[in-house]
C-alpha cells in the first residue's frame, strides 16, 4: 500500500521524526486504554476523573445567589 511505502522511505530518511510520531501516538493513546482496564480491576481512577465528592459538601447554585427581595 501506500501508507506502508511511505512510512518505509520516510523512516529510512527521517527514523527520528517517525519514532517520534510513534512516541506520540503511544502517549495519546495510553489513557484511552489504560483507564477502562483500571477500572475492570477496580482500581482508583480519581486522578483521571477527579474526586468523588460527597453529597453532604455539593452546594447548589441556589446557596451562592443573594436572595431577591
Amino acid at each position: 500500500m501506500v501508507l506502508g511505502k511511505f512510512i518505509r522511505h520516510y523512516l529510512d530518511r527521517e527514523p527520528m521524526v517517525v519514532v517520534s510520531c510513534a512516541i506520540g501516538a503511544v502517549a495519546v493513546s495510553l489513557p484511552l486504554v489504560v483507564v477502562p482496564i483500571r477500572r475492570s480491576m477496580g482500581l482508583p481512577t480519581d486522578q483521571y476523573d477527579g474526586p468523588i465528592i460527597p453529597d453532604s459538601i455539593k452546594k447548589s447554585r441556589g446557596h451562592l445567589a443573594t436572595p431577591e427581595q
